[in-house]
Parts: C-alpha cells; sequence; structure tokens
C-alpha cells in the first residue's frame, strides 16, 4: 500500500485528535470526580447508577414521610398525657361531687371547673399541627370539634391519616371518634355536660357515683390504650426508619463505586496522556513539515 503525504497528515491529525479527547474526557473526570456521568461513557454503569439514584429518591421520600409521622405521633403523646391529667381530675371531681354533704354553692364550683375542663378538652380536639388538625382524621384541613363540643364532620371525623413506608400503607392517624367518644356515640364532652347538670341539681349522688364515675374510667382507659397503640407506632417506625437510613447508606455508597472516579489513577492517567500527547504533537509537527526533497534524501 502507498503511503502519500496526504494520508500521513490525515494519520497525525487523527491521533492528536484522539488525545486531546482523551485528556478532556479525563480533566471531565477529575473535574467532576465521576468517571461516569452519560450513557456514552458506560451505558451498564450508567443504567445501574441512575437506577440507584432513583430507589434513592423513593427513599428520601419514605424517610421524609416517617419524619411527619414521627411528629404526629409526638404530638399524639403529649396530647394524650395532658387528656390523661384532666381525666383523672375529673374522675376526683366527679367522686368529690357524689357527696351529699356539699352545699349548692361547693356543687357550683365543681361544676365551674368541670366546664373548665371541657374547654380544655375542646382545645386538644382541635390541636393543630402546621396547619392540620391531627384528629381532623379525613379533612384535617378543618378542626373537628365546635366550641359546644360538638363533632362537626362525621364521617370524615372518623378516618384514619395514612402514609407510605417503604411500599407499606402505615396507618397512624388517631381520629376525633378514637380519642374523644366515651361509649357508642356519646363524646366526653357530653359527658362533662352531662356531669355539670347533675352537679347543679339536688340529689345527683346516683348519677355520678354509678353512671358518670362508670364513663369517666372507661374513658381512661381508652386514653391508656390509646396511648400504647401510639407506642406501639413509634417502635415501628423507628425500625422502618432505621432500615431506610441502612438501605440508603448502601444505595449512596453503591453509587459512589459504580460512579466515582479514581483520583489518583485519573490524575496518573491524566499525566500520560498529555505527555503522549505533547509527544503527538511534536512528531506531528516535524512530519507536517517535511517536504518532497526531505524523503528524496
Amino acid at each position: 500500500m502507498r503511503v502519500n503525504s496526504t494520508m500521513l497528515h490525515n494519520r497525525v491529525l487523527q491521533d492528536i485528535t484522539s488525545g486531546y479527547r482523551k485528556v478532556a474526557k479525563l480533566h471531565e473526570q477529575a473535574s467532576s470526580g465521576l468517571k461516569v456521568r452519560y450513557p456514552s461513557d458506560d451505558a451498564i454503569v450508567a443504567t445501574r447508577a441512575s437506577n440507584a439514584s432513583n430507589h434513592l429518591r423513593e427513599i428520601d421520600q419514605y424517610k421524609r414521610n416517617g419524619n411527619t409521622v414521627g411528629t404526629y405521633l409526638k404530638m399524639y403523646d403529649k396530647v394524650t398525657q395532658e387528656m390523661s391529667s384532666l381525666t383523672t381530675r375529673v374522675r376526683e371531681l366527679t367522686v368529690q361531687g357524689a357527696n351529699g354533704s356539699l352545699t349548692t354553692e361547693d356543687r357550683k364550683g365543681i361544676a365551674r371547673e368541670i366546664q373548665k375542663i371541657k374547654e380544655q378538652m375542646v382545645q386538644l380536639a382541635n390541636t393543630n399541627l402546621g396547619g392540620e388538625h391531627i384528629f381532623g382524621g379525613a379533612d384535617a384541613s378543618k378542626p373537628p370539634v365546635k366550641d359546644s363540643g360538638e363533632i362537626q364532620m362525621p364521617p370524615k371525623a372518623d378516618v384514619k391519616q395514612m402514609t407510605d413506608l417503604g411500599g407499606y400503607k402505615f396507618e397512624y392517624g388517631i381520629t376525633t371518634y378514637d380519642a374523644f367518644v366515651v361509649d357508642g356515640n356519646e363524646s366526653v364532652f357530653n359527658l362533662l355536660d352531662n356531669i355539670t347538670d347533675n352537679l347543679n341539681k339536688e340529689n345527683s349522688g346516683d348519677y355520678l357515683n354509678n353512671t358518670a364515675l362508670e364513663k369517666v374510667e372507661r374513658f381512661e382507659y381508652t386514653i391508656q390504650r390509646l396511648t400504647s397503640q401510639n407506642g406501639a407506632s413509634e417502635k415501628f417506625l423507628d425500625m422502618a426508619t432505621n432500615r431506610f437510613e441502612e438501605y440508603s447508606t448502601f444505595l449512596t455508597e453503591f453509587v459512589s463505586k459504580e460512579q466515582d472516579a479514581d483520583f489518583i489513577k485519573t490524575f496518573t492517567e491524566l499525566t500520560n496522556q498529555q505527555t503522549a500527547l505533547e509527544a503527538s504533537m511534536k512528531t506531528g509537527g516535524n512530519v507536517m513539515n517535511m517536504s518532497l526533497v526531505d524523503f528524496l534524501r
């Protein structure tokens, strides 16, 4: 095969261009810290890294969901503790009010305190967290209980909240009906009103000693049950959150191994390629400057 000057020049230019491409690619790897950025770099590695990155974004969403749930559960803990304290006080006042030796003024004083407790219960039922009412069920944007103590959103106020934790639909909401209904459809607010009404009557001991006290004790049990359920939810959430953290760490390390460039190796290759490119340019310059006379010597 006959080699002419044009072919020689083209070959030299190809070698120099190839050297520039390799140096540019290594420069990009060194500056970005990534050996694979595009599918053209390595289609298989790029696909694996892309899939892992998508999973990481999903896990980040699950973690955000978990953080939201955790905030709710902590607030439920706080509210149920306050409810427990108030209910204990209601039981004490109910027992005290059933004492037949009390004067009318004594019973009215107890009735006033129980009405204050009712107002506090209504405030707890309408607890707002970041613009959402935690006992609001399916319509958390609205307060579930009126100032009078009437639950105003049935059946929406009886629908629990749910979130996605790694593909598992986690039910975590405590509804108004879970927390503030004493017996069947009777709310704690109605019970407190009945206790107040009876305290303002003569001979109310039978109702207070039997019916009212029994319902107050059942309500105390309800609060204990909710506290226990909430604690179990917190334990489950902790396990799920830890699992997300471990999986997130694993995927982050996986993506790093797949994509990240080895700095020392990249720097060494870059130095070698720059040296080779300089040699190619020097040799190419000498070859291209030759004339026919040089070949005939």
